[in-house]
């Protein structure tokens, strides 16, 4: 994967850092692009034996890397930038919302704009605190993204209260979805969420009960992902 191949400044004017991998054979043929949030990390949380095992899901133990590879899609990885205490841990994952965003989307407009992206299969998918940022990034601009993938929580503030789309669907196609292994708080937000949006008129599905038995990334069902992201899409969809 390419480190920050193209400088990114955000709106704070702080340099900001990706990931990016692009089909070696990808030429002028125009390629999916997806976009992978990971969950909150922190050394710190090692300490804690509540979260015994977790590990925020970073992009290498997803197995997006290889899916990726095998459907020739393009993959971006943005790091978080902005640090802030979340379980007593200093923590980075997304928030503030209002500070990530902006650095975020250049980066997204940098890969569509300098690369052979299909800017009708543009999917973003993220997990935890990842799916939050996926639902504000695709509420920012619905008629930008194909569709997201929310694993393990759904479209909230930052305050925890659940939120109503920002436009009337069908806009992107929304796949959620929760591990065996969940955390129970986390449950009934994707439920909740995922109802929210079929009643506003979005195409949905929730995949429920998933492997594996930890709040961490299912990464046995990517290809399943995958088949529900561009059937639920508001470019690629499909009625079978």
């Amino acid at each position: 994967m390419l480190n920050t191949p193209i400088p990114v400044v955000d709106a704070l004017g702080n340099k900001r850092k990706y990931h990016l991998y692009i089909p070696a054979a990808a030429g002028e043929k125009k390629i999916p692009l997806m976009v992978y949030f990971h969950g909150v990390r922190s050394e710190c949380f090692k300490k804690n034996p509540a979260l015994k095992g977790y590990t925020g899901s970073p992009v290498e133990e997803t197995g997006l890397i290889e899916l990726c590879k095998l459907h020739k899609m393009a993959l971006l990885v943005p790091e978080a930038k902005y640090e802030y205490m979340f379980l007593n841990c200093l923590s980075k994952g997304w928030s503030p919302f209002e500070k990530e965003i902006d650095g975020i989307e250049k980066m997204i407009d940098s890969v569509v704009g300098n690369y052979p992206i299909s800017r009708k299969e543009i999917y973003l998918v993220g997990i935890s605190a990842g799916a939050v940022l996926s639902h504000h990034l695709a509420n920012r601009r619905p008629a930008f993204y194909n569709s997201i993938l929310s694993h393990s929580q759904g479209y909230i503030a930052e305050d925890n209260r659940l939120l109503q789309p920002r436009e009337k669907g069908p806009r992107f196609g929304v796949v959620f979805c929760y591990t065996g292994g969940d955390y129970k708080n986390l449950i009934p937000i994707c439920i909740d969420s995922e109802k929210i949006y079929r009643d506003k008129g979005y195409r949905t599905i929730l995949l429920k009960n998933l492997p594996p038995k930890t709040h961490s990334w299912a990464k046995q069902n990517n290809r399943r992902f995958l088949r529900y992201l561009k059937r639920l899409g508001q470019f690629t969809k499909n009625d079978e």
